[in-house]
């Protein structure tokens, strides 16, 4: 994570101007990109810039960079700014890069926060670090992101995930954290915690951006105020995810509901079947992109797996 003192500043200058001159938003779709891997289980750049070359056909906002279908957890700090780097050499300038921050230590966070600031990230994501969730109050909670957000060059994006941390962060404590100046948005999954949200926000006119976290909810989640979403499905369905969101623009309600349902049956597949990960890249895999295997201790996906997921994408068109 270190770098020499000139080259920090010189880079962390860099980001902040890049920052500066983009309008940074939530709106719009944001794959959360797979990690490759070889079969030597060591980051597969090659394969990295392959999908990258397909992904940029699309017309995607930006992308979340080692998040959990990135495989974060299995990922060093090192690896995880070399990543961050090839995806801002290889992407559209205009790109928006949400770097996963996510750490155990409030003083992790703040210290990786930099360091990806400093590597090419246009923004972070955070999620609540959960290892000691029984003592995470409000305040805790609070004190942890604001934190971060003191410290951090660029944007940040609270994420919300109770099915990871096992604490639902409440929609009186993101409007408390929505107030400090560069705590830009949410990343949540729950529609109708959205709804509550976007209501709250829209009352008290904060600056403030709440983004979808589930494919199955999308439509749902466009309608009561998210402005995007920032999802898996995209890896394997960018097109129509994207062709979705545009439907929903153009007020084209029948023919987002229409679309939104078939990927609720692939969505559903992968999530709730919990085929994860393994899924997701089996499924690229499928589709011609690179899935490739994932980091031990995570398996392979069995075959009868695959042909399950094989034949969804037959029945829907997708293959």
């Amino acid at each position: 994570l270190k770098l020499s003192c000139e080259t920090q500043l010189s880079m962390t200058a860099v980001s902040m101007m890049q920052t500066a001159q983009k309008v940074f938003s939530l709106k719009g779709i944001f794959p959360a990109i797979t990690t490759p891997f070889d079969d030597n289980q060591e980051v597969f750049y090659e394969k990295l810039h392959q999908n990258l070359q397909f992904y940029e056909k699309l017309p995607f906002t930006g992308y979340l960079i080692n998040g959990s279908n990135g495989e974060v957890a299995s990922l060093k700090f090192k690896e995880r700014l070399q990543i961050l780097q090839n995806v801002r050499q290889r992407v559209n300038p205009d790109r928006i890069l949400i770097a996963n921050a996510y750490c155990e230590s409030t003083k992790q966070c703040c210290e990786l926060t930099q360091s990806l600031a400093s590597n090419g990230a246009d923004a972070v994501l955070v999620m609540l670090p959960f290892y000691h969730r029984r003592s995470l109050n409000e305040e805790a909670i609070l004190a942890h992101f604001r934190a971060v957000a003191d410290s951090s060059p660029v944007p940040v994006v609270i994420y919300n995930n109770p099915g990871v941390t096992n604490v639902n962060i409440s929609t009186q404590t993101v409007l408390r954290l929505a107030d400090h100046p560069n705590i830009y948005g949410l990343k949540e999954s729950d529609v109708a915690n959205i709804a509550e949200l976007v209501g709250e926000i829209k009352k008290k006119k904060l600056n403030f951006e709440v983004t979808q976290s589930s494919g199955c909810l999308l439509l749902q989640s466009f309608v009561v105020g998210a402005c995007g979403g920032m999802i898996s499905l995209p890896n394997i369905l960018g097109q129509e995810v994207c062709q979705l969101y545009q439907l929903y623009r153009e007020n084209k309600l029948a023919e987002a509901a229409e679309l939104q349902f078939k990927l609720v049956r692939i969505d559903t597949l992968l999530m709730l079947a919990n085929l994860g990960v393994p899924g997701l890249k089996a499924t690229m895999d499928l589709l011609g992109l690179y899935g490739g295997p994932c980091r031990l201790p995570l398996q392979p996906l069995p075959s009868d797996d695959v042909k399950r997921l094989k034949d969804e994408l037959v029945r829907h068109g997708f293959l």
